[in-house]
C-alpha cells in the first residue's frame, strides 16, 4: 500500500467520526437563516443590556479647610503648616464613617429615608471596604512627587487634604447626587467627632482650671493675711524704735529669707506691703480669670448638651451660635469681663463656620457625566460576536448529529 492510499483511509476514519470539511460549508449554508436570525436576537439583547444595565460614573474633589481652633491656640504659621487632617486622625474619622450606624444616624437626622437612591447607598455599608473605594484620600505628596523630589520639604505635611468621591449609578443625576451626599456625610461625621473630641476636652480642662483657680485664690488669701501680719508687727517695731526711721537709706541687690532680718524695720515694712500688693493683685486676677471660665463652662455645658442631642456635625456647628445667644441673653455684656468672653466664643464660631461650612466644600464637581461607562457599541458588537459563534456551534452540532444518529443508535 503505498502512502496516498494510507492518508485516504485515515481521511475516510475521520470523515466517519465528524464532519468532513466539506460538509461543514453547506451544513452552514442551510443553517444561514438560523444564524442571522440568532446574531441579530443576540446582538439586539446586547445592546439593549447595555442601554438598561448601563451606569453613570460622576466624581468630585472635595477638599478640607483645616482644623477647627478649639483645642489650643495657634501661631499663623502653625495653622497654616497643619492645613487638612494628620494621617493618624483621618484614619480614626474614616474608620466612624465608615460604619453603617453612622450613616444610619445621618440619614435620619436629615430625613432621607424615603429617599430610593439613599436606600442604594446603604447597602454598601454591609461591605466594609466597598466605601473606601467610593471615598479615597489625596494627599500633597504621592510616591511619584516624592521620587521626584527626592525628598519632602522640611516645613510641610503629608496631611489628608481632601477626598476623591466617585460613584456609579444607572441615572447621571442620581451618580452626582450620590457623590454630593458621600462629601456631606463625611464632612458632617468628622465635624462630629472633632466637636465631640474638642468640647468634651474643653469641658474637662475648664472644671479643673476652676478648682486650681480656687486653690491658687486660697493660697494667695493666706500669704496675704501673712503680710498683713508680719506689716502690723513691724509697724509695732517702727513705733517703739522711731530712730530706724532715720538710718540712712542702701542700695538693696537682693534678699533672701535670711538676709531680710539685717534690713531696716522700715524697709522691711515697705517690703511687706508690696507683696501684700502682689498677693492682692493675684487674688483678683484669678477671681477674674475664674469668673470667665465660669461662663466658659456655663457654655460648654449646653453645647455638651446638644452634641449629645444632635447626630449632625453640620447641626452642631449651626447651633452653636444660637446657644451662645442663649446662654448670654441674662449677661451684662457692658462689663469687660463678659464681653471678652463673648467675643472670643463668637470668633471661634465664625473660624469654624468658616472652615467646615465654607471652606470645606468640592473644588471640583460633582461632575454629571455624559456618557455612559459601558459604550453602546461594546454591548452591540459582544452580542453579534457570542450570537454568531453560538449559533454556529448549534447549525454544526445538527449537522454531526444528523450525520452520526444512526451509528448512535438513535
Amino acid at each position: 500500500m503505498d502512502k496516498y492510499d494510507e492518508y485516504s483511509e485515515q481521511y475516510a476514519e475521520h470523515e466517519q467520526a465528524g464532519l468532513s470539511l466539506t460538509a461543514i460549508l453547506p451544513a452552514l449554508w442551510r443553517g444561514r437563516w438560523l444564524i442571522a436570525g440568532s446574531t441579530a436576537v443576540a446582538a439586539a439583547i446586547g445592546l439593549s443590556t447595555a442601554i438598561y444595565s448601563a451606569q453613570y460614573l460622576s466624581e468630585g474633589f472635595f477638599q478640607f479647610g483645616g482644623p477647627i481652633p478649639l483645642l489650643k491656640d495657634s501661631s499663623p504659621k502653625e495653622k497654616e503648616a497643619s492645613s487638612g487632617i494628620t494621617l493618624p486622625n483621618y484614619k480614626r474619622y474614616s474608620a466612624a464613617f465608615n460604619s453603617g450606624e453612622r450613616f444610619r444616624e445621618f440619614v435620619q437626622q436629615n430625613k432621607l429615608e424615603a429617599n430610593p437612591s439613599v436606600a442604594g447607598l446603604q447597602r454598601i455599608f454591609s461591605s466594609p471596604d466597598s466605601l473606601s473605594k467610593l471615598v479615597q484620600p489625596v494627599f500633597p505628596f504621592t510616591k511619584l512627587d516624592a521620587k521626584e523630589l527626592m525628598e519632602q520639604p522640611k516645613d510641610a505635611s503629608n496631611n489628608v487634604i481632601g477626598l476623591r468621591i466617585v460613584y456609579q449609578a444607572e441615572n447621571a443625576e442620581t451618580a452626582r447626587r450620590m457623590v454630593s451626599l458621600l462629601g456631606r456625610y463625611t464632612m458632617d461625621s468628622i465635624i462630629y467627632l472633632i466637636y465631640s473630641d474638642a468640647l468634651r476636652f474643653k469641658h474637662s480642662e475648664i472644671t479643673a482650671r476652676i478648682s486650681k483657680l480656687d486653690n491658687d485664690i486660697i493660697e494667695n488669701k493666706e500669704k496675704l493675711e501673712l503680710f498683713q501680719r508680719k506689716g502690723a508687727n513691724l509697724k509695732q517695731i517702727i513705733a517703739r524704735y522711731p530712730d530706724s526711721a532715720n538710718q540712712a537709706a542702701r542700695q538693696v541687690i537682693s534678699i533672701n529669707e535670711d538676709s531680710a532680718r539685717y534690713l531696716s524695720p522700715l524697709t522691711q515694712l515697705m517690703t511687706s506691703e508690696v507683696d501684700a500688693a502682689d498677693a492682692t493683685e493675684a487674688i483678683r486676677q484669678a477671681k477674674r480669670e475664674q469668673k470667665q471660665n465660669l461662663l466658659l463652662r456655663e457654655y460648654y455645658d449646653q453645647a455638651k448638651i446638644l452634641l449629645d442631642g444632635s447626630k449632625s456635625g453640620e447641626a452642631v456647628v449651626r447651633g452653636i451660635d444660637a446657644l451662645k445667644q442663649n446662654v448670654f441673653k441674662d449677661k451684662d455684656l457692658r462689663d469687660e469681663l463678659v464681653q471678652e468672653i463673648f467675643n472670643k466664643i463668637s470668633i471661634e464660631n465664625q473660624l469654624a463656620t468658616s472652615l467646615y461650612l465654607e471652606k470645606s466644600r468640592f473644588i471640583a464637581g460633582p461632575s454629571l457625566p455624559e456618557n455612559r461607562s459601558t459604550r453602546l457599541s461594546t454591548g452591540l458588537l459582544l452580542g453579534f460576536v457570542l450570537g454568531l459563534f453560538g449559533s454556529t456551534l448549534v447549525v454544526l452540532g445538527h449537522a454531526w448529529w444528523l450525520q452520526n444518529r444512526e451509528k448512535l443508535g438513535l
